[in-house]
């Protein structure tokens, strides 16, 4: 897998594409680190490519979110106190 700086990228656009489609993935990178990745896809691969992407995005939103409750120590919560907290913020809006 290739890299190109956004420099690059912005210099020599068409050579840097036909590097890409050539290749199949290439990393974008600004000041050394990755903020991208270019597919070649085509007409049919659109669809089956925007959706496996978006299936990654959601599991790493998942991922963050399971971090963020271990780290808040609200990952070992029952499901009768998960209800409990849900009820609370429901009447507390209910208040306002």
């Amino acid at each position: 897998m290739s890299t190109v700086s956004i420099n690059e990228l912005k210099q020599q656009p068409d050579e840097q594409w036909l590097k890409s489609a050539e290749k199949g993935e290439m990393i974008v990178t600004s000041q050394g680190r990755p903020v991208a990745v270019l597919l070649p896809i085509n007409a049919e691969s659109l669809a089956p490519i925007l959706s496996t992407l978006r299936s990654v995005r959601a599991m790493l939103a998942l991922e963050a979110l399971q971090k963020a409750s271990e780290a808040s120590g609200t990952a070992d919560l029952s499901m009768n106190e998960i209800d409990a907290e849900i009820e609370a913020a429901r009447q507390k809006l209910r208040r306002q």
